[in-house]
């Protein structure tokens, strides 16, 4: 009897205060994991040149308008394609193909939904390109 007076009075007691201590609404996060997520919107691809077998990684970020987002792309992409590293905006135009332009609101690339990639260009015609998703 004497143990269930024990246990009632420890569950009475522990219960509450463990309910309302800091300990409770603590949610343990890794640090890792969660830079490893994408933001909200934000997403990576490959840009591949097939003409001179190169590559570079652009990012669509955040959502700037209904059907564009900001874009950015590494010095590297200039070897890829030239005005690549100019692109400051991704508007999809709900028609399958998407127009990344420069801060001046100049078409660098039109593209078009692939068949086996993501992205094919589209625009100008001697740009032979591919964007794969990578996230």
């Amino acid at each position: 009897m004497a143990i269930r007076v024990l246990i009632a009075g420890v569950a009475a007691i522990g219960g509450p205060l463990w309910w309302f201590s800091p300990a409770h609404d603590t949610i343990a996060t890794d640090a890792i994991v969660t830079a490893s997520v994408p933001h909200s919107g934000q997403r990576e691809f490959t840009v591949s040149n097939m003409e001179n077998r190169t590559a570079c990684l652009i990012v669509r970020g955040a959502t700037t308008t209904q059907r564009s987002s900001a874009v950015s792309a590494g010095e590297d992409c200039s070897i890829v394609w030239p005005s690549l590293v100019e692109a400051r905006n991704w508007t999809d135009n709900g028609d399958g193909t998407v127009v990344l332009t420069d801060s001046h609101g100049e078409q660098v690339l039109s593209l078009v939904v692939g068949d086996g990639v993501d992205f094919e260009s589209l625009e100008p015609s001697n740009a032979v390109l591919a964007l794969t998703a990578v996230n």
